[in-house]
């Protein structure tokens, strides 16, 4: 995919820099470590958790205690209780992700494959154990309606950008002034999308903390947010690399929001970010090409988007890499 020029309002980068101060989330405030991402198994009249870096499984009364004690941004169950509906619902709506496994059939499936005697303690760590090997076995139970017009309006821009490229190649190979139009047309509709895009994307609070905390918007960054939050904040660092095509291996052809991932950081350089264009110069002076260098900075600007965190904080310091 192309490069937009500088400033092109469809991928537009702040020139502001990232803070770089820290804070201990919540769930560590409190005592209890990882937290964050937190997988919970209902039985018995209680409900069992284990957090993402810990092996101790914890029980809790209800639902909203497992909250206020281990401050999730992200709950895994394998499936929810109909009397546990209207709990999780409103817990949703204070910004809490719910992540349900696709398939039941998939967690029987492991306890048998490990030989493992089914308890809810046992289930809660193996189902974690299948949220790291296999993530796309799970789905969103609850999802915004805010974030679902995001999507639908980025996917109208990434098909409306298709167009527009190739009315571009048009206009070169042909004096028609109809070429000449329609693709003045698609520009000026993908400026005025660009703009309501962002306008809409500011509720969601991924994307609000990426402009605050790293300088950054457009519909670029709306699609991979609107479309993929739950992997930005819940996947491991090399598991979030492997989704997004980062690794060091040769891609026929890579998925949509790697290529989009790549144009951000492409856009960002060219609009002279104050992080990510020192990140670009930084492995050009290490002898990196364009295309490598380019890639560097769109790895690290996945990393920073993990690394954001719901009470507005970022660990990620600004400046070039390590």
């Amino acid at each position: 995919m192309a490069a937009p020029a500088p400033g092109s309002p469809e991928t537009s980068v702040l020139a502001v820099g990232a803070r770089g101060d820290w804070a201990p989330s919540p769930a560590t405030r409190q005592g209890v470590q990882g937290g964050r991402v937190v997988f919970v198994d209902f039985g018995r009249g209680k409900v069992y958790a284990v957090t993402a870096d810990g092996e101790e499984v914890y029980t809790f009364d209800s639902i909203e205690d497992l909250v206020g004690k281990l401050s999730p941004n992200a709950v895994v169950i394998d499936s929810l209780p109909g009397k546990l509906q209207k709990s999780a619902s409103e817990l949703a709506t204070t910004g809490i992700t719910f992540l349900r496994l696709k398939n039941l059939g998939k967690l029987s499936e492991e306890r048998k494959n490990n030989g493992v005697k089914k308890t809810d303690e046992n289930d809660v760590r193996l189902l974690k154990t299948l949220y790291h090997q296999h993530p796309d076995l799970f789905q969103p139970l609850f999802t915004s309606p805010e974030e679902l017009e995001v999507r639908a309006l980025t996917e109208m821009w990434v098909e409306l950008a298709g167009q527009r490229k190739a009315a571009r190649r048009a206009r070169t190979t042909t004096e028609d002034p109809v070429a000449t139009e329609t693709y003045k047309t698609l520009t000026r509709l993908i400026n005025r999308l660009a703009k309501r895009i962002h306008e809409k994307a500011m509720v969601l609070p991924l994307y609000r903390k990426a402009v605050e905390e790293l300088g950054l918007k457009g519909p670029t960054l709306a699609y991979i947010i609107s479309h993929d939050a739950i992997a930005l904040t819940a996947l491991p660092r090399d598991k979030l690399a492997v989704r997004y095509a980062m690794i060091d291996r040769n891609y026929r052809k890579r998925p949509l929001r790697s290529r989009l991932l790549i144009l951000l950081a492409c856009t960002a350089v060219l609009n002279g970010h104050p992080r990510y264009s020192q990140i670009y110069q930084h492995y050009r002076q290490k002898g990196k090409r364009h295309w490598q260098a380019i890639l560097r900075v769109a790895k690290r600007l996945l990393r920073d988007l993990r690394q954001l965190k719901e009470d507005g904080q970022q660990t990620q310091k600004a400046g070039p890499p390590a």
